[in-house]
């Protein structure tokens, strides 16, 4: 993969960007630091189940493969 195509898989469009929610946007903060999904929900007082549907949203807007490739994605593009 050359690197112009590798870069493009990492940008995101605006309209991606701004249909996160609040609580993605502060899902994915707390993903950043290294939490899991168990931890996030005891800091956020929800379900584990609840953060993984929130991790599953967030992916899917920022089209990434997982919940580190979103991660990497809202960091390169601003978003946290």
């Amino acid at each position: 993969m050359n690197l112009r195509k590798h870069n493009d898989s990492l940008s995101i469009s605006n309209d991606s960007s701004s249909n996160l929610t609040d609580r993605e946007i502060e899902i994915l903060r707390w993903l950043m630091e290294g939490k899991s999904s168990w931890d996030v929900g005891k800091i956020l007082s929800i379900s584990e189940r609840t953060v993984k549907y929130h991790v599953n949203n967030i992916c899917v807007k920022l089209n990434a493969v997982n919940r580190t490739h979103a991660v990497a994605k809202a960091i390169l593009n601003n978003i946290i």
